[in-house]
């Protein structure tokens, strides 16, 4: 409860935002409330004071009252859903871009550990049920609950007895109410749960699709689904089921109390201790005093669902699994870069090193290559390097500055990276090159492009480099990919360039044309490159090779190759054939 109460708050610093809208749609309540609650003591009038004693001109005027609280009643209510939903869009849409930025800027760390679906229904179902409890539940509840209080008091000062009849229902209601909240907000908890994992199961299960295609895996992957599905339905039935009870209770409760105050109030009538007006009037209230009570438990189960998705989405701000950024930029670097004793382990298996005490250092156009076996820590270096994890031991050094010291930005634009996960994006090839970056003048893209031989297929494409890909990259080969996420570190100014098996993709002529283009290009830029191909950094200057996590060789490749040692065998095991 005391984690609701502090979501509700952070939810009202955005909606205080629009704090002079939301002031007029609350002064609307009171007034909706008075046209809702004149109308029934409008009847009694036209009963007692018109059709018995006859008088049609009363009558006439009173109608007239009646149709004037019906008309605004509705421009009332009309202008005030309209403001609650205008600014329910609003507080959402400052939800959705402040969480969207806020996990945008999270660490690696937090991407390893949750399924992209889930961040997905943080950023639109979970959202999207905000919007629908303060349009439709948490600001309209405190309409129904001022409705209900105005009702007992006219009622009360229409008759007291039957008033006191009515509320007698109120305290075992209370208790039935309360137990509801406690069934539906469990039930709504499950269903979001069990939505982000299905949502990360199935974009998980569709990234993987040629896989499991290829192995024959779809009814493991249907059978798991079901599980997940039949979970999700049992969840919502639960609620649907809950919901469903409560409203009949209800319902059920506001037709026993309309025939017991017929009944009662019937013998008050006959003992002239309440006129008919009365009584009419009170069948109507007692019938408007369930309707904000049907209404308040719809509602309820939607402001349940609502917290279930404001812990959901308040839990994710919460995360503060941010890089350390240091308050220092590089003014102009030299490209030195420096490992002195690092040691790495990821969060949650401390006992067991990535990296343990790795030290080199490269000067301006050196080129560094990692070799060794796969999960030997390579990779490691280059998302350390990036600032993509932090939290090791030792240091790291950009000329002479400590890496822990920089700020973000001042390291990752030094920085271009051409991963084995190819990335590409639903735009123009244009916009993938150059990544929307202005200082890219057109005639260096072309020229990057030239230089790993794409730039005749791209020109080939209806609209050349304006040609938009679809869904990233499904209208390109994989070859075709990786050769334009090359283009792109090539255009970039930054002094730095990271491969990370970068022409793992790509045939053995396109490998060549891109090696062509970078021994121009690493003459001005500090490289590291990740291989396992070792034919691809033999003309490198330093190699290092990698085993459980530790540096075991240094050196150019004749070097090595004379040392006869372990760099060597995994040189003449890959020429072997084996």
């Amino acid at each position: 409860m005391n984690q609701d109460k502090r979501y509700l708050i952070e939810y009202w610093q955005y909606l205080k935002k629009h704090r002079l809208l939301l002031g007029l749609a609350l002064l609307l309540i009171p007034l909706l409330s008075f046209f809702n609650l004149a109308q029934p003591y409008l009847i009694k009038k036209a009963i007692d004071d018109a059709i018995i004693v006859g008088d049609m001109a009363l009558l006439q005027v009173i109608t007239f009252l009646f149709a004037g609280c019906v008309l605004f009643d509705f421009l009332s209510r009309s202008v005030q859903v309209f403001l609650f939903q205008y600014i329910g869009q609003k507080t959402v849409q400052d939800i959705r871009a402040d969480l969207f930025q806020h996990v945008l800027n999270l660490s690696a760390r937090y991407y390893d550990k949750t399924p992209l679906g889930v961040v997905t229904s943080r950023l639109t179902s979970d959202i999207e049920s905000l919007n629908e409890s303060f349009a439709s539940g948490l600001v309209t509840l405190l309409a129904d609950l001022l409705t209900l209080i105005g009702i007992v008091i006219v009622m009360f000062l229409l008759s007291p007895k039957l008033t006191f009849i009515t509320i007698l229902i109120l305290p075992p209601m209370v208790l039935v109410v309360n137990f509801f909240r406690i069934k539906l907000r469990a039930a709504f908890d499950m269903i979001r749960l069990t939505l982000g994992k299905m949502n990360g199961y199935i974009q998980e299960q569709f990234q993987g699709i040629a896989v499991l295609q290829l192995f024959q895996q779809e009814s493991r992957s249907i059978q798991r689904f079901k599980v997940l599905n039949q979970t999700y339905k049992h969840s919502t039935l639960s609620s649907v089921t809950y919901d469903a009870m409560l409203y009949s209770l209800i319902d059920s409760l506001n037709s026993i109390l309309i025939a017991l105050i017929i009944w009662y109030g019937w013998g008050q009538y006959v003992g002239n201790m309440v006129t008919l007006g009365v009584l009419v009037a009170f069948v109507d209230y007692i019938h408007r005093f369930f309707t904000p009570l049907k209404e308040i438990s719809t509602k309820f189960a939607i402001l349940q669902h609502a917290l279930a998705s404001l812990d959901k989405i308040f839990s994710t701000f919460d995360i503060k699994d941010y890089i350390r950024s240091g308050d220092q930029t590089i003014q102009s670097f030299e490209g030195n870069i420096m490992f002195k004793s690092v040691s790495f382990a990821y969060k949650g298996f401390e006992d067991k090193p990535v990296l343990s005490d790795v030290s080199f250092s490269l000067k301006k156009g050196q080129l560094l290559a990692l070799v060794g076996p796969t999960g030997s820590g390579k990779t490691t270096v280059l998302r350390l390097l990036s600032k993509l994890y932090d939290g090791y031991t030792g240091q790291i050094t950009l000329d002479s500055h400590d890496l822990t010291t920089l700020q973000l930005p001042a390291v990752r634009k030094l920085i271009a990276v051409v991963n084995q996960e190819i990335t590409l994006f639903s735009q123009s090839i244009a916009f993938n090159i150059t990544l929307g970056n202005k200082a890219i003048s057109t005639a260096k893209m072309i020229e990057a492009a030239k230089q790993v031989s794409i730039h005749d297929f791209i020109m080939s494409l209806p609209g050349g480099y304006d040609y938009c890909l679809e869904r990233g990259n499904q209208s390109l080969s994989a070859g075709q990919s990786q050769l334009i996420s090359f283009a792109r570190a090539l255009a970039s100014d930054s002094p730095i360039l990271l491969l990370d098996e970068a022409t793992a993709a790509v045939d053995s002529v396109a490998e060549a044309a891109i090696q062509k283009g970078l021994d121009v290009l690493l003459a001005q830029k500090t490289a590291i490159v990740v291989a396992h191909r070792l034919s691809t950094v033999q003309h490198a200057d330093i190699i290092l090779a990698f085993n459980e996590g530790k540096v075991i060789e240094c050196g150019n490749h004749k070097a090595l190759i004379q040392r006869d040692g372990f760099y060597a065998k995994l040189f003449n095991m890959q020429f072997a054939g084996i």
